[in-house]
């Protein structure tokens, strides 16, 4: 098929022919035709003709064509602003140069879809551009900046993204720096979060994201925060609060605890008022202490009415005690029924095996 033929073929009213017509740019490598590629795919009401029109977009060289590309950015569609981003992805470090020099675009919306388009490229020349997009004055820019950049664990940006996070008054741009310091794993991180948030006297608002960095980040050092929470003022925050506690404990080889916590873990294990992940989270706090009559306390979470506390118990009472946790599976057979019964039989045959 000659050009005009190709040409004539994009504009059909048939989707069949108008696939081919794509089909055939790229298999003649057609370059010439790039420029009616774009625009066909911009007006293209068939998902999958525009689908094949961005695959031939990033098999052929387009370079000459980026400012063109760039212009999907600015589109009110939201799958032409993600094939621009698909599109200079695929270039590599071929698309940085040009990206980069675009950065300082008048829409912060745009700036925001090239910075995940220089990220897509997967190139490390992304980076400086990353940096350096810490300081624009639109907040959805940072937050975008701050999280790539976590997730590279960029440790040049720290100072910057720990400045931001102590000036701006900017909430979700606060938060997007807790869950990034998250991947930097360093105690110095914790202490200067803390302080910049008054410690135990934080805002409710960022409790979740901290508690998941202090797990994440923290030592026994920190379990003192940790427990000040543990309290029922903050049942909303108990999966956040119990899993940090337990990761640090796990983490530090921690199996002490004041007493009045170990007391208050125990007592959330029977808390029916609680749903069962909290209730087998704090039973894994519970495990790892050194408590008196440790098998006792198990076999009484073992009466537990909730199926899957009770099982959880069960398991961690073989760990215990082989033996007893068999018998009190066999004890629970006689009189178990539909799923207790067959999770009973799973649970027995499993611990059979250890």
């Amino acid at each position: 098929m000659d050009i005009q033929s190709i040409k004539a073929s994009l504009l059909n009213e048939d989707e069949t022919e108008r696939l081919y017509a794509v089909e055939d740019i790229i298999t003649l490598r057609s370059e010439e035709l790039i420029p009616e590629l774009i625009s066909a795919l911009v007006r293209e009401d068939s998902r999958m003709v525009k689908e094949l029109m961005v695959e031939g977009l990033k098999l052929l060289d387009t370079t000459p064509h980026f400012s063109s590309i760039a212009k999907f950015f600015e589109s009110s569609d939201a799958f032409i602003r993600n094939c621009a981003i698909e599109i200079f992805g695929s270039k590599g470090e071929d698309a940085v140069p040009f990206l980069t020099s675009i950065m300082d675009h008048s829409d912060k919306e745009v700036r925001k879809l090239i910075l995940d388009s220089l990220v897509a490229t997967g190139s490390k020349y992304c980076i400086p551009a990353l940096r350096a997009a810490l300081k624009d004055k639109a907040p959805n820019v940072q937050i975008t900046a701050v999280e790539y950049l976590g997730k590279i664990n960029d440790e040049e940006s720290l100072g910057d993204i720990l400045e931001i996070f102590e000036t701006s008054n900017e909430p979700m741009l606060r938060i997007s720096c807790l869950e990034t310091f998250t991947h930097f794993a360093r105690q110095e991180v914790v202490d200067t979060v803390l302080d910049i948030l008054g410690g135990v006297n934080m805002d409710s608002f960022y409790k979740p994201s901290v508690f998941r960095m202090v797990a994440e980040c923290g030592t026994r050092e920190h379990l003192p925060f940790l427990l000040t929470f543990l309290n029922n003022k903050n049942t909303l925050f108990f999966n956040e609060i119990s899993g940090s506690i337990l990761k640090i404990m796990i983490r530090d080889d921690v199996d002490v605890l004041p007493f009045e916590y170990e007391k208050y873990v125990i007592n959330g294990v029977k808390d029916q008022n609680l749903d069962s992940d909290n209730r087998i989270t704090f039973m894994g706090i519970a495990f790892r202490l050194c408590l008196k009559d440790k098998e006792d306390i198990f076999e009484e979470f073992v009466g537990e009415e909730d199926m899957n506390v009770m099982l959880a118990a069960l398991d961690k009472l073989a760990v215990l005690n082989r033996e007893r946790a068999i018998k009190i599976i066999e004890r629970r057979l006689k009189v178990a029924e539909d799923d207790v019964k067959e999770e009973l039989l799973s649970l027995k045959a499993l611990i059979a095996e250890q």
